[in-house]
């Protein structure tokens, strides 16, 4: 009897507190969306049960989320990392945010998340990529999220993001206003969830979420003032299309350049490129993504595809902003995995994570990449150059790919 009671004390999930939502939602997000990023909502009202999907294309996107959708109260699914904040940690809990391990099986997040749609009659927000790929374009879902649908028997609505790909873009310092587009729209009901086969339920999906940002800048005329645009470019970008070299993009104010070869582009109003000279490289940052991407995915499909360097190993603590360095070495991508040979709490480890367990490195731009939690933990190294943790997540992606995970 005890170990029921324990079990459903650890399933309840409290709602978000109604005042706090009120302002969070309502006002708060609202005025920011309307002021800082010309936010423009479209579609439907949305009530619980409900679950709430949307592309993943900023650092914002809650924000726009909890401005357009009305009237449910959301409870947001948030990386577990952002939980061990000290003073961010009793927001979250009072807006009623869900814990959830990045890229891993958590079933506790599941369970909570079942307890608020099905016992509560709430709704819940997932972003299905699971990161900020900021590719431009509809980046790679697990079909994991086809079963959480079958499973849960609600009613899915998305809410569809466009445009925060410019104005916000992943690598750049500053906000810069251009025009955000949020679409809410009902995407299965409550039979339909219960009834369509997964290839099913994934293909409609990936077509309601699709966007592409310069598509939705030519139809809308977005226009992005500001003289930084391009800082912290490389941070993103590290290979150079014009002589091949890599981490030798530099950027200053609007400008992108090579140091290697001096190739160089200029981002203007439209968030487009001009390169200087005859050669016309790419249109725009979309089409340098994914270029990049392609010619890492060609070295990870080599048998004898390798990546390693020194790094610094962290890991998030409990009252510790951000995370905290514990220990040095050095860490090695293959075919065989991932292996890290080095100190841990002034120790020597070794540590083994198969591939089709940690199957994707997600990033801070120009500083480090994170991997799924072991030991209650989750993971992150800081390469010594950070521009080079880019790759190690492209590479990872590309490995994931392959590999059909």
């Amino acid at each position: 009897m005890e170990k029921e009671v324990a079990k459903r004390s650890r399933t309840v999930q409290r709602l978000p507190f109604r005042p706090l939502y009120f302002f969070a939602a309502r006002i708060y997000a609202n005025l920011i969306g309307r002021f800082q990023f010309n936010l423009k909502k479209t579609g439907c009202r949305i009530k619980g049960p409900a679950l709430i999907l949307s592309n993943h294309t900023s650092n914002h996107d809650y924000k726009f989320v909890a401005a357009a959708v009305k009237p449910a109260r959301i409870s947001f699914l948030v990386t577990y990392h952002f939980f061990t904040f000290k003073k961010l940690a009793f927001w979250l809990k009072a807006c009623g945010a869900i814990p959830k391990y990045q890229f891993a099986t958590d079933l506790e997040a599941m369970r909570k998340i079942q307890y608020v749609v099905q016992k509560k009659n709430g709704a819940v927000w997932i972003a299905p990529e699971g990161t900020v790929y900021a590719s431009g374009h509809l980046g790679y879902m697990s079909p994991a999220i086809a079963k959480m649908i079958r499973f849960l028997k609600v009613p899915v609505y998305t809410c569809k993001i466009e445009g925060a790909g410019l104005g916000n873009a992943k690598w750049s310092k500053k906000t810069h206003k251009g025009k955000v587009s949020i679409n809410s729209s009902l995407l299965f009901t409550e039979e339909e969830a219960k009834t369509l086969d997964k290839d099913e339920i994934m293909k409609r999906l990936i077509d309601a979420l699709s966007y592409n940002e310069f598509e939705f800048q030519k139809r809308e005329n977005v226009i992005v003032k500001g003289s930084d645009k391009a800082e912290g470019f490389e941070t993103m970008f590290y290979k150079c299309p014009c002589c091949g070299s890599e981490f030798k993009i530099r950027s200053s104010g609007n400008d992108v350049v090579c140091t290697q070869c001096g190739a160089k582009a200029t981002f203007q109003d439209d968030f487009t490129f001009k390169w200087e000279g005859k050669k016309q490289y790419f249109e725009n940052y979309s089409q340098w993504y994914d270029w990049q991407y392609d010619q890492v995915k060609k070295e990870v499909e080599k048998p004898d595809f390798r990546m390693e360097d020194e790094m610094d190993y962290g890991i998030d603590l409990p009252g510790v902003d951000n995370y905290k360095k514990v220990g040095h070495g050095k860490l090695t991508f293959s075919h065989d995995g991932w292996d890290y040979k080095g100190t841990y709490m002034d120790r020597q480890i070794e540590e083994h994570d198969d591939l089709r367990s940690v199957f994707i490195a997600t990033l801070k731009v120009g500083l480090h990449f994170e991997l799924p939690v072991r030991d209650g933990h989750t993971r992150v190294f800081y390469p010594k150059d950070g521009l080079t943790s880019m790759k190690w997540h492209l590479a990872s992606r590309a490995m994931s790919e392959i590999l059909g995970l």
